[in-house]
């Protein structure tokens, strides 16, 4: 029989986990751009939280909704303006679930206290702003290369733009002259056989769709007589489109332009920005912009194939002197999971004050058990270009005084700047089930929980892994509140739902870092 304490069970945990997300070992070297960050305690979140990626953003009438409605003695006419309404106050129910989630991932986690480890506590930069408020900074504020097209390219593009547009003078009522440029006969033969295309195509179309709805015997009878006829026109006026309307000719030019014109680098950096103000949503409560961010899968609270955990004694013995484990549990402050294990009026991940129990408490490890399922779920943010930041073809605006010396990131270890890192994945666990066997001092502690949440609301938690309690973080809409629950027989805890855990987040070399021999910026 071997009592341990729960730090040391906890920093055994998470070595045996950091091996299961990475598919790695004990001598897998330390990765220098990617590592976990773990929440203490997790963050419990519900299936339904993530409605708005399955459903989309469109509102409907649910059974849940009729049924609030209706009364023992009263059962509401369903009018269309109920309806309507229903379905908006589904949309707004949606677009708060996609504000939350968006503010939940849209932080920048602080690295001074990583210490070059691979796992650490949640530690976020607060002040400079959100994960896409500083990219928008570095948006607005950057320079990017000046691109000089070969003179032959200069003078085809130019020779082709003078196909597709024409410029004459024209004189207006008070005798002034002014140029006007317009389509060239190209553009206009080019337009008028593709309405005539179309225009063939949708009586096609039109005339098939009748046919098969069936709603008038002349439909049906006019298909079969007539539908090779249309067929016929519709591949004339294709091959009118091609050969006389310069199909090919036409849609070759613009792909060349185009894609000549993408190696610009202002061009791409516009699109960029385009990419960010579509991705912009306002909340309806605060009236405050956040951006669209989603995950993927999109159903993963519903999906099957999550990973099956477990640990126990064999798995103890195995990892409680690895890298890992002794790297965490000698940084108590900082990447450790050396927390307590009991924290009091914890609020949104973070604890107010804490109680520890680490001397108090302790578990016979040949019977302890822990096991839950877990996934690894992508943050998709479409808006965030990581390739411009790793591009070498930018860099701040030398004429701002302020932005001039600024970085996203210096490369240091740990590294510093505007966005030293971000988290690219979510940590979720469900089902969570915590066999303790004996122990010692655990039944005061869970007492001494169970006053605190009578009071004013404690935290049980166990490394990053909430057992009990709520857990309120800040938005826009206000503080938003969730609650996880437990059951204990006296040797089995079981913690249903999900909770996330922690975030893999992906560490950014030097940027900028422009390559020396620019010359000419814009």
């Amino acid at each position: 029989m071997s009592f341990e304490q729960p730090s040391a069970l906890a920093n055994s945990i998470m070595a045996s986990l950091y091996d299961v997300l990475t598919s790695g070992d004990n001598n897998v070297p330390a990765s220098e751009d990617n590592f976990f960050s773990w929440s203490a305690p997790g963050i419990p979140i519900q299936a339904e939280d993530f409605d708005f990626l399955s459903q989309g953003l469109t509102g409907v009438v649910n059974k849940d909704a009729l049924n609030n409605l209706t009364t023992e003695t009263e059962t509401p006419e369903l009018t269309p303006e109920l309806l309507d309404q229903l379905r908006a106050t589904d949309t707004a129910r949606l677009y708060m679930q996609a504000e939350s989630f968006a503010r939940l991932v849209d932080f920048v986690p602080d690295l001074a206290k990583l210490d070059n480890q691979q796992y650490t506590r949640l530690s976020v930069m607060n002040n400079e702003g959100t994960l896409s408020e500083r990219y928008e900074y570095i948006l607005r504020m950057s320079q990017v290369m000046q691109s000089e097209l070969p003179e032959d390219i200069k003078q085809k593009i130019e020779r082709f733009r003078g196909l597709l547009n024409v410029t004459r003078t024209e004189t207006d009522l008070l005798g002034r002259e002014r140029e006007v440029t317009e389509d060239g006969p190209i553009v206009k033969l080019y337009q008028e056989k593709m309405a005539a295309y179309e225009s063939a195509a949708l009586e096609y179309n039109n005339r098939r769709i009748a046919a098969l709805a069936a709603s008038r015997p002349e439909d049906v009878h006019y298909w079969a007589m007539n539908a090779s006829i249309l067929r016929n026109r519709v591949k004339a006026a294709l091959g009118d489109w091609v050969s006389n309307g310069y199909k090919n000719d036409y849609e070759a030019i613009n792909a060349f332009i185009d894609q000549v014109m993408q190696r610009d680098m202002s061009l791409l950096k516009a699109q960029y920005q385009d990419d960010l103000v579509k991705a912009k949503l306002t909340s309806l409560a605060s009236g405050s912009d956040f951006y669209f961010t989603s995950v993927v899968p999109g159903n993963f609270t519903r999906a099957s194939g999550w990973t099956e955990f477990s640990f126990n004694s064999v798995r103890h013995n195995r990892y409680k002197n690895s890298q890992y484990a002794s790297r965490a549990s000698s940084t108590r402050g900082g990447g450790g999971f050396s927390l307590g294990f009991l924290s009091v009026g914890g609020r949104g991940g973070a604890s107010n004050s804490s109680t520890s129990y680490e001397s108090k408490v302790s578990f016979d490890t040949s019977r302890f058990r822990l096991s839950f399922k877990i996934a690894q779920v992508l943050v998709a943010r479409p808006w965030l270009k990581t390739a411009y930041l790793n591009s070498k073809t930018w860099r701040f605006d030398q004429n701002n005084p302020e932005a001039k010396s600024q970085m996203v990131s210096d490369g240091g270890n740990p590294a510093k700047g505007l966005i030293p890192a971000y988290p690219t994945a979510m940590v979720v666990i469900k089902d969570l089930v915590l066999s303790l066997g004996q122990s010692s001092g655990f039944s005061e502690y869970l007492s001494e929980y169970e006053r605190s949440s009578a009071s004013g609301g404690g935290v049980l938690s166990f490394g990053p892994f909430n057992l009990g309690g709520s857990h309120t973080r800040a938005t826009s809409l206000g503080e938003t509140t969730s609650t996880q629950g437990y059951s204990f027989d006296g040797q089995t805890m079981r913690v249903p739902g999900m909770q996330v855990i922690g975030f893999k987040c992906h560490v950014l070399p030097k940027s900028p870092n422009p390559l020396p021999d620019i010359e000419k910026w814009i």
